[in-house]
């Protein structure tokens, strides 16, 4: 259709298009807009002529009725919005030249040509793409910042250790060694110093054995908990709770394979880099040797490795039994029987008791110290067998003769996964009575199934520790100098930030943000009144969000913060005594969830002393269960097959 002849435009033209199964009279025209020669056609609401089937249906005499109506009564309209679109094209373009903004050009040509557009909305969207693209330039201009300032290659340079000389000494040997004993040896002649752990129980393990063995003046430092002795010299913490600014003597760093954990590994990178000690151990396996040599050599410190050999002959010996049922009826005083989870460790505990055997039983849900009180039970002879997790693979120094292993598949989060050899290995290793050298330790699987799995592993050599790739994590200070640069106070854009746009440099030093963490950040944005301190606080509490119940206390808590009142401590049960092993078990990890919160924002969680004094009960009351002869598992399975047993195709 032709522009009509009162027209001022004389390229104008109007015809029909066709746009989300509509017909619609467009108008159009050429022009040039910065520089650029474009056609503009479009439409607006007024103009659509029907729906594409009924406008099929319609004869020509008809179409062209509805035409000449529609331009009579909106061709003007139409016509004003033509112009208008075009207007604010040139306008978009100008502001992309003066900015140095580079909009997809062909792509908008064709847009703007196509008559699909609603002119009525050509602004509102040209000023969207300049909204995306500003914030697309400023983010790259922030990356590029933080890029310049985060800078991972300079991560040591940010502790006071690095002013100071520092020697390493890495003791490194398979478990049962002598490690830990040579290091508190060493603790017991220093000055001062620090014992560091992945464990509560093992960081008490330490406090009890340097006091009461190596008569050494110690006190304890854990996330929850503080045992303070007057005037002593060396502390026993878990690695998390390293205090870099502390001048020592000597500083002991505890399985430092774990370097390369994948959720914790950025507190054994921060303790070797900023332990602000003259000697720091490092004490862990023979296959963490390659990274503390790329670690010495990367900090410029001298470094001494003393290989260690087992004390204890450790053997594989023979399969319990043909099926699990005739493996049990095997068990013997000394053995450990190992699985991968708390369900079917207290299934397990009860099938055993059901034959008249004394059980110990120690799993990941359970506190340091009703850990404490299941290991002196079997080491004191009052239960004859120990089942346990992993949760034994770390420290626990117990009388084991034979470790069975019930499965050789664990959950990884994801899927069961064959164990590998560290990890078998390094819960076989605790097989061996400690103070028995003539008796050897054993290592076995429960049928044939598991047992051959067993034997390949124990053979199999422990992959090395790479030597780059050490975890770094965006502490307090890294999302302060962030949050200036960016002018956002969002815990999880700071985060993401840290993690995308930190300069890894080499690669020598990664950046980490947990999953889980990232996860709670958004949580925590949403609540406006929190400070950012508060926020990443609260979004590292030692809180399993795979829990209902504790998940749903840690929000009840930050919501409760975030209004500016206190937390107090009003989610304990009635009664200790009354409730079940899983009831006291959680209230066991949540008074630990609040005293750790205690230490950290004191003027929030203000019943700390309380959770202190309220802690022993409901400790004795999972002790009790684990005690008591009365059935705690679940049970489950199917017919012919134990409930704890996962047999290979399972």
């Amino acid at each position: 259709m032709n522009t009509p002849p009162n027209s001022p435009t004389t390229d104008l033209r109007f015809s029909r298009t066709l746009s989300s199964n509509r017909v619609w009279l467009a108008a159009g025209r050429r022009a040039i807009v910065a520089g650029e020669n474009l056609r503009v056609f479009g439409h607006i609401p007024e103009t659509c002529l029907g729906q594409q089937a009924h406008w099929r249906r319609r004869t020509s005499e008809a179409r062209d009725a509805a035409e000449q109506e529609i331009l009579r009564a909106h061709g003007a309209h139409l016509e004003q919005a033509l112009e208008a679109a075009i207007a604010e094209i040139e306008a978009y373009l100008e502001t992309c030249r003066r900015e140095g903004l580079q909009p997809n050009l062909n792509k908008l040509r064709e847009d703007w040509a196509s008559g699909e557009m609603d002119l009525t909305r050509v602004g509102k969207a040209l000023r969207q793409s300049l909204d995306d693209m500003q914030a697309r330039l400023r983010h790259r201009d922030l990356a590029e910042q933080i890029g310049r300032t985060v800078r991972l290659s300079d991560y040591p340079d940010t502790f006071p250790a690095r002013r100071r000389p520092r020697r390493l000494i890495a003791v490194l040997g398979p478990t049962n060694s002598g490690k830990t004993h040579d290091a508190f040896e060493r603790l017991a002649t220093a000055a001062s110093g620090i014992y560091l752990g992945p464990l509560r129980l093992l960081a008490l393990e330490a406090f009890t054995r340097l006091n009461d063995e190596f008569g050494v003046s110690a006190s304890l430092i854990t996330g929850e908990e503080r045992r303070i002795v007057e005037g002593s010299r060396v502390t026993a913490s878990t690695i998390e709770m390293l205090d870099p600014t502390r001048e020592i003597d000597v500083a002991v760093i505890d399985e430092i394979q774990m370097l390369s954990d994948p959720d914790r590994g950025w507190a054994w990178t921060q303790a070797v880099v900023g332990a602000n000690a003259r000697e720091v151990w490092l004490l862990g396996a023979l296959s963490a040797e390659p990274a503390i040599q790329a670690l010495a050599a990367r900090l410029g410190l001298p470094l001494e490795v003393r290989h260690k050999t087992r004390k204890h002959p450790l053997v594989v010996g023979h399969a319990l039994a043909n099926n699990p049922a005739g493996a049990l009826r095997k068990a013997r005083r000394g053995d450990a029987f190992i699985v991968f989870s708390r369900r079917d460790a207290l299934n397990l505990r009860d099938d055993l008791l059901a034959l008249g055997k004394p059980v110990a039983c120690i799993y990941g849900a359970l506190s340091p110290e009703v850990r404490e009180r299941e290991a002196r039970r079997f080491a004191g002879g009052d239960a004859d067998i120990l089942v346990a997790t992993d949760a034994i693979g770390m420290g626990l120094n117990l009388p084991i003769q034979r470790v069975v292993f019930t499965a050789v598949h664990k959950y990884d989060g994801v899927k069961r996964a064959e164990l590998t050899p560290s990890l078998l290995q390094q819960i076989g290793g605790r097989a061996g009575r400690f103070g028995h050298q003539d008796e050897e330790g054993v290592v076995a699987g429960l049928t044939p199934a598991e047992h051959g799995i067993v034997t390949a592993l124990m053979k199999a050599p422990q992959p090395a520790l790479a030597p780059a790739g050490f975890q770094i994590t965006a502490g307090s200070a890294y999302l302060e100098q962030i949050a200036d640069m960016s002018g956002d106070r969002r815990l999880e854009a700071l985060l993401s930030l840290f993690l995308l746009h930190a300069d890894c440099g080499d690669g020598f030093f990664t950046p980490f943000v947990p999953e889980e963490q990232l996860a709670r950040a958004a949580q925590l944005d949403r609540m406006k009144r929190l400070t950012l301190q508060q926020k990443h606080t609260f979004s590292m509490a030692p809180m399993a969000s795979q829990n209902e119940t504790i998940d749903g206390v840690w929000r009840d808590w930050a919501y409760t913060a975030n209004q500016g009142k206190p937390i107090q401590l009003n989610f304990l049960p009635a009664s200790a005594r009354k409730a079940s092993l899983e009831d006291a078990e959680t209230t066991v990890r949540l008074l630990a969830a609040y005293r750790w919160f205690g230490y950290r924002l004191p003027e929030l969680f203000i019943d700390h002393t309380l959770a202190d004094e309220s802690l022993a009960p409901w400790i004795s009351a999972v002790d009790g269960h684990l005690r008591s002869r009365y059935k705690q598992g679940v049970g489950g399975g199917r017919k012919g097959v134990p409930s704890w047993y996962w047999p290979q195709k399972r």
